[in-house]
């Protein structure tokens, strides 16, 4: 949405369109918001005030031209990450020295959030004039990408608010699917799957020696995705490359699938990727997608972080993009300064709750090693290859047809 917003990156959105297209994928997976002033091309500036020339190039543009491509959108409303405004925009808006916590159970933030969601669903796109409540180009809301409460290990502040998010997003639009964008971590109402939260169990908590406890970060999976007004189980897969890691990989996704399974919910992975050495990356995405091809359980499919247009940098080294030649690709590279990061580290610090995350950590006291770097290496012909496999897997299969209507 900012870079259609954008003149002078529009045609980077066409781009990346086209390059899924090409790949043979059917879903698209992004932003529709935008918030507060330190963000560039703001659809929210402030609390209920929408920018209409952004909201109509920028958002109305791109489910427009997905439209035109015969792709369907996945569209996420909010962010617990500071990226794009998203939750920390909201709790700064009315109390600059809240913590991510005040977004879930303020009152005022949470009628602002919902006036938020209703302004996007009952929007009539101009371009096409279909309001996106009835579009069938939209495939399903994502109410909040990777939503964590920080220092929290009773999961229930959370799961209150994706009961209440998710019921709202159901009582405006019963057209199409709901869900949360999650990262698959375990809570306390499945302790035995706890130790397989190895998508981030490896990292150690910022500013210390001390390993995270995944059970801190406030949810609980299982009662997640079981919340009645959610219709999918999400996955964010990010596995980091250590010993064991895709036994690691193969028992986190199999224990999603059956939790998935016993809630009665076909399972998306909605953003995964691996960062390089590419050879990892690629047997990675080979054993991912296998294991849900293969499934026995309900499986709706995957989006993978993320399609970019060649002229998009590769600011976290996670971009796939449409070209077999590896020489020609932007390099990875630094998004922010060190003092910029350093300042934005030390205000995120703060609003995900940090001294309450540390206390809990401490408590539940767990141990986890240490990982380091792994060199930069190419191999984007093969990467490339196994999307165009796994797309036609699923595009041949009727198992991951979804009713929208539902």
């Amino acid at each position: 949405m900012q870079k259609a917003a954008d003149n002078s990156t529009r045609s980077q959105v066409t781009d990346a369109l086209k390059a899924a297209k090409d790949l043979g994928l059917t879903v698209i997976r992004t932003w529709a918001f935008n918030d507060g002033p330190n963000s560039s091309f703001p659809l929210q500036t402030q609390p209920g005030q929408l920018d209409a020339r952004v909201f109509r190039e920028g958002l109305d543009y791109v489910v427009s031209q997905a439209a035109a491509f015969g792709l369907q959108l996945i569209l996420t409303l909010t962010n617990y990450y500071a990226d794009y405004g998203g939750m920390q925009q909201y709790v700064v808006w009315a109390n600059a020295t809240g913590t991510v916590q005040q977004f879930y159970t303020d009152s005022t933030i949470q009628a602002q959030y919902k006036d938020y969601m209703t302004a996007i669903i009952l929007r009539k796109n101009t371009f096409t004039g279909v309001v996106y409540r009835d579009d069938p180009t939209i495939l399903a809301w994502d109410i909040a990408n990777e939503p964590s409460n920080p220092g929290d290990d009773s999961g229930d502040i959370l799961q209150s608010w994706l009961e209440s998010a998710s019921s709202y997003v159901k009582s405006v639009d019963s057209n199409h699917l709901v869900y949360a964008g999650l990262s698959g971590l375990f809570g306390i109402s499945t302790p035995d799957l706890i130790q397989i939260n190895s998508n981030i169990t490896y990292n150690w908590l910022p500013y210390t020696s001390i390993p995270y406890d995944t059970a801190c970060n406030g949810n609980d999976y299982a009662r997640n995705i079981a919340t009645p007004d959610i219709d999918l189980a999400s996955l964010h897969l990010y596995p980091p490359i250590r010993p064991h890691w895709t036994e690691d990989l193969r028992n986190q996704i199999q224990a999603v699938l059956g939790v998935a399974e016993a809630a009665g919910r076909p399972l998306v992975v909605d953003e995964f990727n691996i960062q390089r050495p590419i050879r990892h990356r690629n047997e990675g995405l080979q054993l991912i997608h296998g294991m849900l091809q293969n499934s026995s359980s309900s499986v709706a499919g995957s989006c993978i972080w993320m399609i970019a247009s060649p002229t998009y940098p590769d600011y976290d080294g996670f971009q796939i993009f449409p070209t077999e030649a590896s020489t020609a690709l932007p390099q990875p590279r630094l998004g922010r300064s060190l003092q910029e990061q350093a300042a934005i580290n030390a205000q995120n610090s703060y609003f995900r709750n940090f001294d309450a995350l540390l206390s809990c950590v401490q408590r539940r006291n767990q141990q986890q090693p240490p990982e380091g770097p792994w060199p930069y290496l190419d191999g984007w012909n093969v990467t490339l290859s196994i999307i165009r496999s796994a797309a036609a897997a699923f595009n041949s299969s009727s198992a991951y047809n979804i009713d929208v209507t539902n």
